[in-house]
């Protein structure tokens, strides 16, 4: 076992166009960063850094609540310990900020206690996301784990494939709205037509084909959906025009990041001018404001330190 640690855990993009609750694609920025010290049997806290306002009773908290989960699982449940969260990712942003915490507090936790088997960080990163969107998704926690790009493909045995992605830039447009991952799977269908599944089959394929062979434009050109997107736009205001106008500035591709609020785009080039014109759309068309950047597919979670 070791005293300490210090972890960093990324955002990441859930559904990726037409991979509903399976595909991922992690983020090189933005980061949480949590360090983690052992404490006496049983004693647990919580401290918060940062802009956003979070739990820090330890058993609400996800990160906190994702160690204790991971320190569960491998027997050391009653280990004590203080935790840290800088949180760098906007809660309710569609950037996986829950997964990127309750990933590092898995991986810190795991760190602590020097377990290598980033399977069952995993399993812990995915019940802490339970805690806050009542299921256990695995699409956000997989990617913030693993990195790259990677694709739940069979729930049941907890199986992800993983694929590194080619070097591309993504642009994100973060409109000042939070949409709550529980309201936006309420406006989901408890149905779908034949012909918009077997769609977005088609779609996803096509997905995991163009990023094995890494062709940037293919994987534009497969990023929709035809499941959760048609319902969720609603959510987000100028929507249309904003996405019209990433592909007018030279985006290759445009798509809501997991359930919303934030659009992101993906290109090759023209990335300041895409990154601009988004802004312009949310404010002319919805007059909100929108926090954006630039960033590019990530490797995934990271012991910083420990000692």
């Amino acid at each position: 076992m070791f005293e300490r640690a210090v972890v960093e855990s990324p955002a990441s993009i859930a559904n990726f166009g037409p991979g509903f609750d399976s595909f991922g694609l992690c983020l090189e920025s933005p980061k949480d960063v949590i360090s983690i010290r052992r404490l006496p049997m049983g004693r647990k806290e919580v401290k918060v850094l940062g802009k956003y306002d979070l739990p820090t009773d330890p058993d609400e908290n996800v990160a906190s609540y994702a160690a204790t989960k991971l320190a569960e699982l491998c027997g050391s449940g009653d280990v004590g310990f203080s935790m840290t969260v800088k949180k760098g990712i906007k809660p309710g942003s569609g950037l996986g900020s829950s997964a990127a915490s309750s990933a590092g507090g898995a991986l810190a936790m795991a760190a602590v206690l020097g377990l290598r088997q980033r399977e069952i960080v995993l399993e812990a990163a995915a019940i802490g996301e339970e805690l806050v969107s009542g299921a256990r998704h695995f699409d956000n926690v997989a990617a913030a784990i693993f990195g790259g790009f990677t694709v739940v493909s069979d729930l049941r045995t907890r199986t992800i494939v993983q694929i590194r992605p080619p070097r591309f830039k993504v642009i994100v447009a973060l409109p000042d709205i939070t949409v709550e991952t529980r309201r936006a799977r309420a406006v989901l269908p408890d149905s779908v037509r034949i012909s918009d599944a077997v769609c977005n089959v088609g779609w996803a394929s096509g997905m995991v084909h163009a990023m094995t062979r890494k062709d940037v434009r293919k994987i534009a050109s497969y990023l929709d959906d035809k499941l959760a997107l048609p319902h969720r736009i609603s959510l987000i205001p100028g929507y249309e025009d904003v996405r019209d106008s990433a592909l007018a500035a030279g985006a290759l591709g445009v798509s809501v990041g997991g359930s919303g609020p934030t659009v992101f785009a993906i290109a090759l080039e023209h990335a300041s001018r895409i990154r601009t014109a988004m802004a312009d759309a949310f404010r002319r068309s919805s007059g909100l404001r929108a926090e954006t950047f630039i960033t590019v597919p990530g490797s995934g979670a990271k012991v910083l330190s420990r000692s």
